[in-house]
């Protein structure tokens, strides 16, 4: 499954003229979504050593070298300001509400007060419907002590950090964009 494409897609992200991609591993979500938005430049922030490994791989080199730079980033500690807007990729879902919160705040302390915050997660359905995230709810839980949220959690999440949900876009896979704006 391709999501990175899938995710540049479905939603404007070259309406914020710079995006940091926290905890953006090896860059390939940001490449796809900087080829998608060719004025957006973009930060990929994550710990040092996956930052190297990043630089390693190249998904951010070539001609998308001039309009990225890296930066390192410990999202417990501090996310960096300087962009428009940030995107957080299979981040929440790894932690628990009260570590969700610590690293939500953070990016608040981070994002303008006319900028955005993205996530791009799988939102549960409310109700026992079947579903791929409900699934992968009960393997977060196990291995990581995350959890899969429904939207209204993720709402009560943005409010409690000093956001508020905006809007959640589908893609063409099971995950969304989920765009939260300063509170």
């Amino acid at each position: 499954m391709l999501v990175g494409p899938a995710v540049a897609a479905a939603y404007d992200f070259g309406a914020w003229d710079s995006l940091m991609d926290v905890a953006g591993g090896n860059g390939i979500l940001l490449s796809n979504i900087l080829r998608a938005h060719s004025k957006l430049r973009g930060v990929l922030a994550d710990l040092p050593h996956v930052l190297e490994r990043a630089r390693e791989h190249g998904h951010l080199g070539g001609d998308l070298e001039a309009r990225c730079v890296m930066e390192p980033c410990d999202f417990f500690q501090r996310v960096p300001s300087g962009c428009r807007a940030y995107v957080m990729k299979s981040v929440i879902h790894d932690w628990d509400d009260e570590r969700a919160h610590k690293i939500l705040v953070n990016c608040r302390r981070a994002v303008p007060k006319d900028g955005a915050l993205l996530l791009v997660e799988l939102v549960l359905a409310e109700g026992n419907l079947p579903s791929l995230g409900k699934t992968i709810d009960v393997v977060m839980m196990v291995l990581t002590g995350g959890k899969e949220r429904t939207e209204q959690e993720y709402r009560d999440l943005f409010s409690a950090a000093g956001f508020r949900l905006k809007h959640v876009y589908p893609t063409s896979t099971d995950f969304r964009v989920i765009e939260a704006m300063p509170a």
